[in-house]
């Protein structure tokens, strides 16, 4: 069957790197018990809701601080911008020192050899590039038919020409930009790598309720990030307009992706869908979104990269194996790393604030909760 590959966009689309797969045929089956969840998961207790509206940025009517309360809050702003900067490449060494282990270990993994996806459509956000583009290549090479969705249309066709040639047969994400916002007015980091897959993927939940069936799930996958640990939701002030930290935007755009699933998973097993939710980690890849990095990491990762980094396919190895692994069939609410199920940031298991991020994310994008 000839592998199909095709590019949509939407002006001023904010799209993230994700995979959502529907099966095609045969309807929605009957009634069966919910997805299998991630064994991972652990609940910690929820906490006190919020009353009244969220707290804003201090306003110049606010009564004159103390003194010592003044300096307190003077040393914290001093500190916004370095520690999630220190924290973010702390998280990262770890990671390289990680993947530089399994790399030299002796060992000889199988290659993972996964079923045909003939009749199976995925949508890919962020194909044209990366570890997108090698996403959308492997699950058109299983026979699916592939959708790339992103901000650039010339980007897309281009990928779409090179994936057809390549088989035979958009911009996604931004990392450490500097301060600025989306065509909608949001904070870059949050509305790019974050509202738009959130928003994409509510848009299309009743057609992924409806493909889904009793033997094959429809699956929806995110891309998160390892800086998710390091990240800290700030409900008060997502768009970061207190104290911007392009670090700390990036890791709390990734920590949201891990809360959004498993709030996610949770709505869609409670309603019997046939439909998995599951966020997924590439680890360290040598990709184009190091391009705001300091010059020094720059030439760090310019010389190094070949041996500590990941390529884009190896970075895209997770995401496809949740996408069409028999294995993941009807399990949600996993974090994945190297094809293997483990633990996110405990902060990621609070349920309270899965919920209280679902319902602001749906009044900044205007939806109903």
């Amino acid at each position: 069957m000839p592998r199909r590959v095709g590019a949509a966009t939407r002006p001023g689309a904010a799209l993230t790197a994700a995979a959502l797969s529907l099966p095609l045929g045969g309807g929605r089956a009957a009634p069966r018990p919910p997805p299998r969840p991630c064994p991972a998961r652990r609940r910690r207790p929820a906490t006190a809701p919020l009353t009244g509206r969220l707290l804003a940025c201090r306003t110049p009517s606010a009564p004159r601080p103390e003194p010592a309360a003044a300096g307190r809050e003077a040393a914290m702003s001093l500190l916004s911008a370095p520690v999630p900067l220190l924290r973010v490449y702390w998280i990262g060494l770890l990671v390289i020192l990680h993947q530089l282990r399994h790399r030299l270990l002796p060992r000889c993994p199988p290659t993972p050899v996964f079923p045909t996806q003939n009749g199976k459509v995925a949508i890919v956000t962020g194909g044209a590039k990366g570890i997108g583009y090698q996403t959308v290549k492997h699950l058109a090479r299983l026979g699916m038919h592939v959708i790339i969705a992103g901000n650039s249309e010339s980007e897309g066709q281009e990928a779409v020409r090179k994936i057809q040639e390549e088989t035979s047969s958009g911009k996604a994400g931004v990392m450490l930009v500097p301060e600025r916002k989306t065509e909608d007015g949001f904070e870059e980091h949050f509305g790019l790598n974050y509202l738009g897959h959130f928003l994409l993927t509510n848009l299309l939940l009743d057609k992924l309720r409806q493909s889904g069936t009793h033997s094959h799930n429809a699956r929806i996958i995110t891309v998160s990030s390892a800086t998710h640990y390091v990240g800290k939701l700030h409900l008060s002030d997502l768009q970061s307009r207190c104290s911007y930290s392009p670090h700390g935007a990036y890791a709390q755009s990734k920590l949201a992706l891990v809360l959004f699933t498993y709030q996610l998973q949770h709505l869609l097993a409670a309603n019997g869908s046939h439909v998995t939710a599951n966020v997924v980690d590439p680890g360290v890849v040598n990709t184009e979104l190091y391009k705001h990095v300091f010059w020094v990491v720059k030439v760090a990762k310019w010389m190094t990269a070949w041996l500590f980094f990941k390529t884009p396919e190896e970075g895209a190895s997770t995401t496809i194996y949740a996408a069409v692994s028999p294995e993941m069939e009807g399990v949600g609410g996993c974090y994945l790393y190297n094809e293997e199920r483990t633990k996110s940031a405990d902060v990621a298991y609070d349920e309270e604030l899965q919920r209280r991020l679902w319902t602001e994310s749906c009044k900044m994008v205007g939806i109903s909760d």
